[in-house]
């Protein structure tokens, strides 16, 4: 269903770091600034928590357990973010991208730890959305949420 496990890892870290870059050019005040619901900051304080946070549903997972962060799923996961927001509560750029640099790392580095044949395995855990929840599913969305929110940025400030 998912891309086997190391074409994941490359397409997550080029993902973050395609993220990360466009944050570096982001100024000062472009990066306080609004995007409609959330401004740049914000954003870096929900990745800081989703690095960390995908890495304890994966271990979860790994476990047969249920991610404990499923409960607001169907919220499209506000309060997990309104938490993060307040969590992290940082306007430097700088300081917030090493925090998501440290628990990107972090994520990663563990994200290679696990078998192959771990990646797609249903441990009976189904996903608020339906199917079953496995690590590939969590690090393709974690994937696509890093697309996305770039994207946003690149849009709301007309980069390239």
């Amino acid at each position: 269903m998912f891309d086997p496990r190391d074409k994941q890892l490359t397409n997550l870290n080029t993902a973050y770091t395609d993220f990360m870059n466009t944050l570096q050019e982001l100024s000062a005040d472009k990066f306080l600034a609004s995007l409609g619901a959330w401004s740049p900051r914000d954003i870096a304080a929900h990745f800081i928590g989703w690095n960390r946070i995908t890495l304890a549903g994966c271990s979860a997972l790994r476990e047969g357990a249920e991610p404990f962060y499923f409960y607001d799923g169907t919220n499209d996961y506000r309060k997990v973010n309104a938490k993060f927001f307040g969590q992290f509560p940082s306007t430097d750029r700088d300081e917030l991208r090493k925090e998501i640099t440290s628990t990107y790392e972090i994520l990663a580095a563990y994200l290679k730890s696990i078998p192959e044949s771990e990646w797609e395995l249903d441990t009976g855990i189904v996903h608020y959305r339906g199917n079953p929840a496995t690590i590939a599913r969590c690090v393709d969305s974690l994937i696509r949420d890093y697309r996305k929110h770039r994207q946003e940025i690149v849009d709301g400030f007309a980069l390239k």
